[in-house]
C-alpha cells in the first residue's frame, strides 16, 4: 500500500453556535485553543514519523513499522473507511481498555462504541470525527460491560490499499477531567474562603483589571461589584502619590516575585484613606503566569501603635538620658549592696553551723520527709529514741517504724500538712515495743518557687509528763449497779467508732468520767484528751477558747492562739455544759461539725482539724429546743448516740467501789504514803445519805474528811446535814392502779415519809420540819400509813 499524506486536504472545525462570553472565559478558550493546536501538532508529527519510516524501509518494512506503532500504541486507535465508516483494523488498546475483541469489531460501524442516540441519524457518527486538523472533547465510548470511558477524538487521513482511510485516535482523558473538577472544587473553596476572610482579598489578570474582590474588600474600598468589573483598575484604589510604585509592584509579580508586606495608602470610592499593607503572589496555569492574587490588611490600628511606639521610644531616650544620671549613684548602691550581701552570706554560714549545731544536740527528736513520706534527715537524739542508725531510718516511712495502726494515723496527718497545714498533736506509739506519746509538730517545707516538698517536724517524748500528771486508776471499772453497767456498754460501743455523742446526767453524776472512758478505749486513746466547761466560758471569750485567735484579732491579742479544736487535733475534745452556748456559737460549731474546718478569730485561712467531738450536759436538751435557746439542728447534729449516766442514787450499790477510787486518787494528789480505808458503819452511812449533787459531792465529803481527820479516823458528821436544795424524788403507780384508791393513798403517804426520814436520817423532828407537819401528826401518818421501813433498818415510831 501507498503511504502518504494528502496535506492539501484540511481538516476544518465545525462551528456549532456563537456563545457570549465574558473577558475570563475568553482566555479560557484561548487556553484550549492553544492546547488543541498543540495537541493536533503531536498527532501530525507521530504521523509523520510513521510515513517516514515506512518510505525508509520499503513497503514490507513500513507495513512492520505501521503495525508496530498502530498496535503497540497506548491510546485506542482504529482504521476506519472514509465513506462508510466501517472499521477495517483496531488496536491492542481495545482490549486492554474497552474489553472489545479486536477482530470482532472488525467489519462493525465505528458508531458501535459510542452510547446509543436514537434521535441521532447513524451517518451523522462519521461526521462527528471526520472534524480534520482538530481535537474533539467531551467523547465517550461504551465498555463492554456497559461502562462510559472518557476520551478525547483526533482523526487524521492516511493511504490505503482501496484509497485513503482514516486513522482515529482515543485518548483517555480521564485523570483531566479529575483534576478539573479538583481545580474547580478548590477555586470554590477559595473564594469561599476568601468571602469569609477579614481584609481586602483579591484577584488581578494581565490586563491590570480586577477580577474579583471578596465582600469585606468592597465594604472597606467602598466599591459595589458592578462597579468593580466595569470600572476595576486597582491603579485607582490606591493615591495618586502610590500608583506609580504599585504599578511596578505588580508587574513584579507578573514577573514571577511575591509581595510581603509593601505599605500603601488606599483611597477610597468617597475619598477618604486608609493605610494598607499588601501580599501578594503570582497565578500560575499550565506554567504560565495569568494574574495575580493578593490579600491588603487594614494597618490603621498598626500605625497607631507605631506612633504610639516612636513616642514612647522619645519618652524612653528622655528615660534614659534622665537614669544615666543616676546610674553612678545605682552602682556604687550596687556596691554597697554586694558587700552586704557578702556579710550576709557569712551569716547565713554560720547561721547553718548553729542550726546544724542545734539539730545534732537537741534533745527532742528532728526529721525531714519527702513528699512520698519517706525520711531524708534524722538527728542524733532520734537515732537514740529508736536506736536505729540514721542510715537505717533515712528511706523508710513510719509503717516501717512504728507500726501499721501509728503509720496510718501519722500517715494521715503527714498528708494533710503537704497540703499546707500546720499541725500540732499528741500522739501515743509504741517505741520498742513501749508506748511512748509524743507531742508533735509538722510544717510543711517550700522551695523558692513556694511548691512544698517535704516536712519539717519536731517530735518530743512527753511520756513521763503525762504518767507524772494522770492519776491511778483501775484498767476496767466493775460497777454493780445495773443503771452503770448499761451505760459503760454504751460507752463502749461509743468508743468503737467516731460517731459524736450526747452524754446527758445531772450535774456531777460522773460525764467527764464517762467521756475520758470512751476516748481511752477508742481509737484516739493515743491523742489527746481536753474538757471544756461551756457554762464558765465569758460570751466575748468563747470563739477565741474554741476556735482560737490571729494575732491583733481584738484589744490584748498580742499573739496567735490555738483553740482547743486545734490543740484536740488526733484527740478527743468533750463540750461539758453544751446547752449554755450562745446562738452565734452554736452556729459556728454546727459548720464545724458539718466541714472539720473553722476559721480563726481575726483570721482568713481556713483550718482543718481531726478531732471527736463529745458533748454533756445537765439539761433537756428538747425542752430547750421547744423553747428557742437551743438551736434544733445542732441538737439533730449531736444527738446522734445518747448516753445517760444515772445520778449517784441509782447506783448506791457502787458507792463501796467509788469511795475506794476516789481516796486512791486524793491520796496520790495530797502525796499521802498510804491509802485510809473506812470501816463499815461509816461505808453504811455513806450509803443511806441520797447525794443530791452526786459523784461530785461524794469526792468533796471524802476530800473534806480526809482533810479534817488527818491522820485519826474519818468523821461523816457533815452527812447529817440537809442540802440548801433537797435532790428531786418522784413515786410512780400505774393507771388504772391496781390497788384500791384508799390503799393506794396509804402508799403514797408511806413512800414519801420514807424518802423523809431517809433524808433526815430518821430523826421525827427534822422529817416533820421537812414534810411542814407537826411531830404529833407526823406518827399518827405513820400510824395510819402502816409499817414504814427505814433504810437503817430501825423502827421510825421509837425514840
Amino acid at each position: 500500500m501507498k503511504l502518504e499524506v494528502d496535506s492539501e486536504r484540511s481538516l476544518v472545525p465545525r462551528i456549532k453556535g456563537q456563545y457570549l462570553m465574558n473577558e475570563r472565559e475568553q482566555d479560557h478558550q484561548a487556553e484550549r485553543r492553544e492546547l488543541s493546536r498543540l495537541r493536533r501538532r503531536v498527532a501530525e508529527l507521530e504521523a509523520q514519523v510513521a510515513r517516514d519510516g515506512l518510505r525508509a524501509a520499503g513497503r514490507s518494512g513500513a507495513d512492520d513499522a505501521f503495525s508496530t506503532i498502530f498496535l503497540g500504541s497506548p491510546d485506542i486507535q482504529l482504521i476506519l473507511h472514509v465513506e462508510s465508516g466501517v472499521i477495517i483494523m483496531a488496536n491492542k488498546a481495545v482490549e486492554r481498555v474497552l474489553k472489545y475483541n479486536k477482530e470482532d469489531l472488525v467489519g462493525e460501524h465505528y458508531s458501535v462504541l459510542y452510547p446509543p442516540e436514537p434521535e441521532t441519524p447513524r451517518e451523522e457518527f462519521l461526521d462527528r470525527i471526520t472534524v480534520y486538523d482538530s481535537v474533539l472533547e467531551g467523547q465517550h465510548l461504551v465498555r463492554s460491560d456497559g461502562s462510559l470511558f472518557p476520551a478525547e477524538l483526533t482523526a487524521t487521513l492516511i493511504p490505503w490499499e482501496s484509497g485513503e482511510a482514516l486513522l482515529v485516535t482515543f485518548r483517555d482523558v480521564s485523570e483531566r477531567i479529575r483534576a478539573q473538577q479538583a481545580l474547580k472544587e478548590s477555586e470554590e473553596k477559595y473564594r469561599h474562603l476568601a468571602e469569609l476572610l477579614p481584609g481586602i482579598v483579591f484577584e488581578i489578570d494581565l490586563r491590570k483589571k480586577f477580577t474579583f474582590v471578596n465582600r469585606c474588600g468592597l465594604e472597606t474600598i467602598g466599591y459595589r461589584v458592578e462597579e468593580i468589573a466595569d470600572e476595576g483598575t486597582p491603579l485607582y484604589g490606591v493615591i495618586p502619590e502610590h500608583r506609580a510604585r504599585f504599578s511596578r509592584d505588580i508587574d513584579k509579580v507578573f514577573a514571577g516575585e511575591s509581595l510581603a508586606g509593601n505599605e500603601y495608602t488606599s483611597l477610597r470610592k468617597d475619598g477618604s484613606t486608609l493605610p494598607v499593607m499588601l501580599y501578594a503572589t503570582p497565578i500560575v496555569r499550565d506554567r504560565r503566569i495569568v494574574g495575580l492574587r493578593g490579600v491588603g490588611l487594614d494597618i490603621t490600628d498598626l500605625k497607631r501603635t507605631q506612633e504610639a511606639l516612636e513616642k514612647a521610644k522619645q519618652n524612653l531616650e528622655k528615660r534614659v538620658a534622665e537614669r544615666t544620671a543616676e546610674l553612678a549613684e545605682s552602682n556604687e548602691q550596687l556596691r554597697r549592696e554586694v558587700t552586704e550581701r557578702t556579710r550576709a552570706q557569712e551569716a547565713l554560714t554560720i547561721s547553718e553551723q548553729r542550726f546544724r549545731a542545734i539539730f545534732d544536740t537537741a534533745i527532742d527528736c528532728v526529721f525531714i520527709k519527702n513528699a512520698s513520706l519517706h525520711y531524708t534527715l534524722v538527728n542524733p537524739a532520734t537515732e537514740q529514741l529508736l536506736s536505729i542508725p540514721s542510715s537505717a531510718i533515712i528511706g523508710k516511712t513510719d509503717f516501717d517504724l512504728f507500726g501499721p495502726a501509728a503509720g496510718e494515723h501519722l500517715k494521715a496527718v503527714d498528708e494533710r500538712v503537704l497540703k499546707g497545714e500546720f499541725i500540732e498533736e499528741e500522739h501515743t506509739r509504741l517505741v520498742k515495743g513501749s508506748p511512748t506519746t509524743f507531742l508533735d509538730v509538722r510544717a510543711p517545707m517550700q522551695d523558692a518557687c513556694g511548691t512544698i516538698i517535704g516536712i519539717c517536724g519536731i517530735s518530743r517524748n512527753i511520756t513521763e509528763r503525762r504518767e507524772t500528771q494522770a492519776a491511778p486508776r483501775s484498767d476496767e471499772p466493775d460497777y454493780p449497779a445495773p443503771a452503770m453497767k448499761k451505760a459503760l456498754d454504751q460507752a463502749l460501743s461509743a468508743a468503737q467508732s467516731d460517731t459524736t455523742t450526747l452524754i446527758t446526767g445531772e450535774s456531777g453524776s460522773g460525764k467527764d468520767f464517762l467521756a475520758r472512758y470512751i476516748h481511752e478505749r477508742s481509737k484516739r486513746g493515743s491523742g489527746p484528751f481536753y474538757a471544756i466547761n461551756c457554762a464558765a466560758l465569758p460570751p466575748d471569750l468563747a470563739e477565741s477558747e474554741l476556735f482560737g485567735h490571729e494575732a491583733g484579732a481584738f484589744t490584748g491579742a498580742n499573739r496567735a492562739k490555738r483553740g482547743l479544736l486545734e490543740l484536740a487535733e488526733g484527740g478527743t475534745l468533750l463540750l461539758n455544759e453544751i446547752g449554755e452556748l450562745s446562738p452565734g456559737m452554736q452556729a459556728k460549731l454546727l459548720s464545724f461539725m458539718d466541714t472539720k474546718t473553722f476559721t480563726r478569730v481575726g483570721g482568713e485561712k481556713c483550718t482543718t482539724v481531726n478531732a471527736r467531738l463529745l458533748a454533756a450536759t445537765n439539761r433537756d436538751l428538747e425542752k430547750e429546743v421547744a423553747k428557742g435557746r437551743f438551736r434544733v439542728d445542732l441538737f439533730y447534729r449531736l444527738n446522734v448516740l445518747r448516753i445517760r449516766v444515772p445520778p449517784l442514787r441509782e447506783r448506791l450499790e457502787d458507792i463501796p467501789i467509788l469511795v475506794n477510787e476516789i481516796l486512791t486518787r486524793i491520796a496520790f494528789e495530797l502525796q499521802l504514803t498510804e491509802c485510809p480505808e473506812i470501816d463499815p458503819s461509816n461505808m453504811v452511812r455513806l450509803a443511806q445519805y441520797s447525794w443530791p449533787g452526786n459523784v461530785r459531792e461524794l469526792r468533796n465529803v471524802l476530800e473534806r474528811v480526809l482533810i479534817v481527820s488527818g491522820t485519826g479516823p474519818l468523821h461523816f458528821d457533815s452527812l447529817s446535814e440537809s442540802p440548801d436544795k433537797a435532790p428531786a424524788w418522784s413515786w410512780q403507780t400505774g393507771f388504772p392502779p391496781e390497788l384500791p384508791f384508799t390503799e393506794l393513798v396509804k402508799s403514797l403517804k408511806r413512800a414519801v415519809i420514807q424518802e423523809a426520814l431517809a433524808r433526815t436520817g430518821g430523826k421525827k423532828t427534822e422529817t416533820a420540819r421537812l414534810l411542814g407537819i407537826t411531830r404529833h401528826i407526823l406518827r399518827r401518818q405513820i400510824e395510819a400509813a402502816g409499817p414504814v421501813e427505814r433504810r437503817d433498818g430501825n423502827d421510825p415510831l421509837e425514840e
